[in-house]
């Protein structure tokens, strides 16, 4: 355990710094922009020169800041003709209105001498109905450059009417709106600022139960279930308040008490309950990494399907209690493609809160995905993962359907057709959680208690349902509709003792 504080406070003396990530594969390093690359980057923003600067000059500056000169002064530009086109006019009806200073609206004519910069990814993008511009000079139809000789062919055409083709350009459909994605908050036990949410409640009496269970000969494992899987302390942070009280009234341990007093799995789910899910998390992740042999199905459990501030917290928090970089870790124990995986996961840009879905998105993505499968020989996992991680659960399961519905071909089965192995289960677990959530828990939940090692993932992830909200319901009603059982009587069938109690008292089952 480092001697580091939790991740939410910097050293005593220091300014705290950020801990940053490698950035992953198919993202540009932080503070340099990478032109002319394909998605993800985006394209970089220009604008047209105003008049009377030459190219190459930072473009529409703040009005406020520029200089014209005085009206009616000899070499100076003078006010254009009432009704012909000036400098800043009010765009045509039908084209989009210009954005902030220094931002080339979405199918504007790009500065002279350059291309128009295509639509950001997935909009669409207008065809251009103006004719090609000359690279030098000033444009047509306005004066040059102030101290500059009109170019052969300019004489005379100093604010004159533009060429018809302007005036009769046909109106362009305005850019499609992006889709708001609005940032998702912390889960439960996430985020310090949920502690100064929680009110403190009453655990005095449950303190001396607890200490009692243990207290003297053999350990009464019914009243610890009892106290520490009530209602009252499933709010991770009521659940530290606990702890926090035990260890001061009696000035011990309370981890280490049920250490001694506890055995098998009852001590394993008792223990990961008091830690509470951040905690726990990265004690999963420390053994699955820190071990002979990578457990990547408890990396994914940790992982995966998880929302951006989730995903910050357990790597800030992994580095605090190991004094590691969580990502580094990782590289060490699985191969390269996982690694790309998991480095597109850490770096916590995956949409989120999606209230509108693009259509033209989601096809430019389906095709992708047929690009990158069916459609060659060899899979390339890299555009497939880059596609899957970064797509909210509403992106990824109108993907899905899309898919189906394009190629006549499930995308499940495409997956599970041209992948093997740990990547496989990575990408088909995040289809899974997308496309039908219910379904999801309750087969995380079946296969452990229908193994020999009942153990190893039930309890994790029986505990992650029971701190989400509404977790444990979805379980159950995923196993009803799917199984045709439920789950009190699966936990009935596969466990025993006071491991099954546990998970009883864990499900609402008493």
């Amino acid at each position: 355990m480092s001697g580091q504080p939790p991740y939410w406070q910097a050293p005593q003396g220091q300014q705290q710094q950020q801990q940053g990530y490698q950035q992953p594969y198919g993202y540009a390093p932080q503070g340099q922009q990478q032109p002319n690359q394909p998605y993800p980057y985006a394209t970089p923003q220009q604008s047209y020169p105003p008049q009377g600067q030459p190219p190459n000059q930072p473009y529409y500056s703040d009005p406020s800041q520029q200089q014209y000169p005085p009206q009616g002064q000899p070499g100076q530009y003078q006010q254009p003709p009432q009704g012909q086109q000036g400098q800043y006019q009010q765009p045509p009806q039908g084209q989009p209105q210009q954005g902030y200073y220094g931002q080339q609206p979405q199918g504007a004519q790009a500065p002279y001498g350059q291309q128009p910069s295509p639509a950001p990814y997935g909009q669409w993008q207008p065809p251009s109905n103006y004719p090609p511009q000359p690279q030098y000079g000033a444009p047509q139809g306005q004066a040059p450059y102030p101290g500059q000789q009109p170019y052969p062919g300019q004489q005379g055409q100093q604010w004159q009417q533009p060429p018809s083709q302007y005036a009769s350009a046909p109106a362009q459909p305005p850019a499609q709106p992006k889709p708001v994605s609005i940032p998702e908050k912390a889960s439960p036990g996430y985020d310090p600022q949920q502690k100064l949410e929680t009110m403190a409640v009453d655990k005095a009496a449950d303190v001396e139960a607890v200490r009692k269970a243990m207290k003297g000969m053999g350990c009464d494992e019914r009243a610890l279930i009892r106290v520490l899987t009530s209602s009252k302390y499933q709010n991770p942070w009521a659940m530290a308040q606990f702890v926090e009280a035990y260890n001061s009234r009696f000035l011990r341990d309370l981890a280490k008490d049920i250490e001694s007093e506890t055995r098998g799995s009852l001590e394993t789910g008792l223990l990961a309950l008091i830690r509470g899910p951040l905690a726990n998390d990265v004690y999963v992740l420390s053994k699955a990494l820190n071990r002979l042999g990578t457990d990547e199905e408890a990396l994914n459990d940790v992982l995966l399907c998880r929302s951006n501030a989730d995903i910050r917290a357990i790597a800030a928090e992994y580095k605090r209690v190991r004094g590691k970089e969580l990502l580094s870790d990782i590289k060490d124990d699985v191969d390269d493609t996982l690694f790309r995986l998991y480095s597109m996961v850490l770096a916590g840009t995956r949409s989120e809160g999606i209230t509108a879905i693009d259509p033209i998105e989601i096809d430019q993505k389906v095709t992708e995905l047929q690009n990158a499968t069916e459609g060659q020989i060899g899979a390339n996992a890299i555009v497939v993962a880059q596609i899957f991680t970064s797509s909210s659960d509403l992106q990824l399961r109108t993907i899905s359907e899309a898919y189906q519905q394009k190629y006549h071909r499930r995308l499940k089965d495409v997956i599970e057709k041209e992948f093997r192995g740990d990547l496989e289960d990575a990408l088909l677990m995040m289809l899974d959680h997308a496309t039908d959530p219910a379904l999801f828990v309750a087969s995380k939940l079946q296969r452990p208690l229908r193994s020999s090692r009942k153990e190893k993932h039930f309890i994790n992830r029986l505990l992650a349902l029971y701190w989400r909200p509404n977790g444990i319901q979805l379980a159950k009603t995923g196993y009803t509709t799917y199984f045709g059982v439920s789950l009190k009587s699966d936990v009935k069938a596969g466990l025993d003792g006071d491991f099954e109690k546990l998970a009883l008292a864990l499900i609402g089952e008493k």
